[in-house]
């Protein structure tokens, strides 16, 4: 009898002495969890996607661990990152900087061991994408409406972007209503017929590899008396 209750006891014992006289592995602490956050508190999508990353763009994110430890951010590729602190309802908040817009961000995210867990990580790969380029348009490209027999100034010419990429002005749709013509004292100009109605016009400009896309707006307007 004596030594059927030893046996019992050594069986439900985690890390004492068996009858064998060997020491079993006590158990392992369950490995903790990060949950990552936009600014608005609603979560990022699962590991290993999460939001894009533009070139010269910062985004904030916010970080808790199950462990209750702070959060610590680090990154290669195409970003940089930046601890800010601890948010009121205790959060880790960085901030992310897009470096390059063709290389990916990968975003890491590691906290320290608490709560009864191991220490977690998490590893996020974020698209990097370029960003538009900047052009200084005449105010008629942010008008829905122009009059009829009246001329507009698209912008300047020669028109560059900010990044000194040549802006070029074509008719899209309604040439039977507006036409494009370069002045280079007036500059870009539209001109508008005599007869009401549609017309838009597509303003491009080529992309500089790797940070900044290709810029193509379009304008509509409607032609009215």
């Amino acid at each position: 009898m004596r030594l059927k209750a030893i046996a019992s006891a050594t069986a439900v014992t985690i890390g004492m002495i068996t009858a064998a006289g060997i020491i079993a592995p006590a158990a392992r602490a369950d490995t903790g969890t990060i949950t990552v956050n936009y600014s608005n508190g609603m979560n990022w999508p699962a590991a290993p996607t999460g939001p894009t990353n533009m070139y010269n763009n910062t985004q904030p994110v916010y970080a808790r661990s199950s462990t209750g430890q702070v959060v610590s951010f680090s990154a290669t590729g195409g970003c940089t990152v930046k601890y800010v602190g601890q948010s009121g309802n205790g959060a880790s908040q960085a901030t992310i900087t897009g470096t390059n817009g063709a290389t990916d961000c990968i975003l890491l995210m590691t906290s320290a061991s608490g709560n009864g867990l191991d220490a977690s990580s998490v590893t996020y790969t974020l698209e990097s994408i370029p960003t538009g380029q900047t052009v200084k348009f005449g105010s008629v490209m942010s008008k829905s409406t122009v009059t009829v027999n009246k001329t507009y100034v698209l912008g300047t010419y020669p028109l560059k972007t900010k990044q000194g990429k040549t802006v070029t002005f074509a008719i899209d749709t309604g040439s039977k209503y507006c036409s494009v013509k370069k002045d280079t004292s007036k500059g870009w100009l539209l001109k508008v017929g005599s007869k009401p109605g549609k017309c838009s016009v597509t303003a491009t400009a080529a992309a500089i590899s790797p940070n900044y896309a290709a810029l193509n707006r379009q304008q509509y307007w409607s032609a009215v008396k």
